[in-house]
């Protein structure tokens, strides 16, 4: 049995190893070992337990969806569990909370077109007999994504030391075939640092075809890699959903100021009574009224209509979450996101 000060240690040289793989999720064991002076054979280990608990971990994913939406649902009582349970197995479906106020859940939902998220908003939520109201909330704009968010768990000379993603070798392919890109992302979706050796194997090519894929594809934008980690475990263990109304005039300071704000996981515009929604981690409950006269102080005009604290995690980025929002697996459709 380990002391409080030993699990202290080791949660601080966990989240140390995983802004790390924030800054760059395919970097070296060796070359983390050497950002972070530790041996890198333990750094291995220590990810492989971390990623065995469920505390962390990191996923390919494409950048471009051209339709997201926010979607507020309220279900028949007693059967938000079961909903949420339900709509984790759509591909179309990113993530899903369980929210205190005047909604059961909040899903955020992304496809290749408005055609694919209206099918999803009208067909599949309206044939549900568990649902009994959604509101959809279509996003125009995305301001901060989950992506970019960091612990700062290390010195900023420790950060500089994690190298940058490798770039394109100049006699690498400019285009990636769409049948390469398939598998790329499959197999990175699943884990982001899949051996460009064992995709390859699959894919019937060579390891060094899938390494200029796969740098070709984060250069263009095309891949995305996140490392995302458990809420509970990070220090910021709320989750708030905010609903505001913000004036026309104010919206171009957004991109700016709301990356400033460390607590701000995503924001975005959307086309609907409120045009910014956005969530965000903070350290006890009081924070979540701190912040809003925060808010209203940078954003000149601004008005918090709404409000919903996380009251459990159930779905993230095609994750399933334990109440502690802990990794379980992958929803059925996610395991093919392709």
């Amino acid at each position: 049995m380990t002391s409080p000060n030993q699990d202290s240690l080791r949660r601080d040289a966990d989240l140390r190893l995983i802004h790390a793989l924030q800054l760059e999720p395919r970097a070296s064991w060796t070359e983390l070992g050497r950002a972070l002076a530790t041996d890198p054979v333990a750094l291995a280990r220590r990810w492989a337990r971390i990623t065995e608990e469920g505390l962390a971990w990191i996923s390919g994913q494409r950048r471009h969806f051209p339709a997201v939406a926010v979607v507020e649902i309220e279900c028949a009582q007693g059967k938000a569990a079961e909903t949420a349970f339900l709509l984790a197995d759509e591909e179309i479906v990113r993530t899903i909370d369980h929210t205190s106020g005047g909604r059961d859940l909040v899903a955020v939902v992304a496809g290749p077109d408005l055609e694919s998220l209206s099918a999803f908003v009208i067909d599949r939520l309206g044939d549900q007999r568990l649902i009994t109201h959604a509101r959809t909330h279509l996003v125009t704009e995305i301001l901060v994504e989950g992506s970019v968010w960091r612990l700062n768990a290390l010195s900023d000379e420790e950060a500089q030391r994690v190298p940058a993603a490798k770039a394109p070798r100049p006699r690498a392919a400019r285009q990636v075939p769409a049948d390469l890109q398939e598998v790329v992302i499959r197999a990175l979706y699943r884990d982001g640092r899949t051996p460009a050796g064992d995709i390859a194997a699959k894919a019937g090519v060579s390891t060094q075809r899938v390494a200029d894929a796969i740098a070709t594809m984060r250069h263009s934008g095309d891949l995305v890699l996140r490392t995302d980690v458990a809420r509970s475990y990070t220090g910021w263990p709320i989750n708030a959903w905010y609903f505001v109304q913000v004036p026309a005039s104010s919206i171009d300071r957004l991109r700016s100021t709301l990356s400033r704000l460390a607590e701000v996981r995503l924001a975005v515009t959307t086309a609907s009574r409120y045009n910014l929604l956005m969530t965000l981690w903070v350290r006890d409950l009081a924070d979540v009224n701190r912040f809003e006269a925060l808010l209203e102080k940078v954003l000149a005009g601004a008005r918090i209509a709404d409000r919903a604290v996380v009251i459990r995690p159930a779905v993230h980025s095609g994750r399933l979450l334990d109440a502690r929002g802990f990794v379980t697996g992958l929803s059925t459709l996610h395991d093919d996101p392709a």
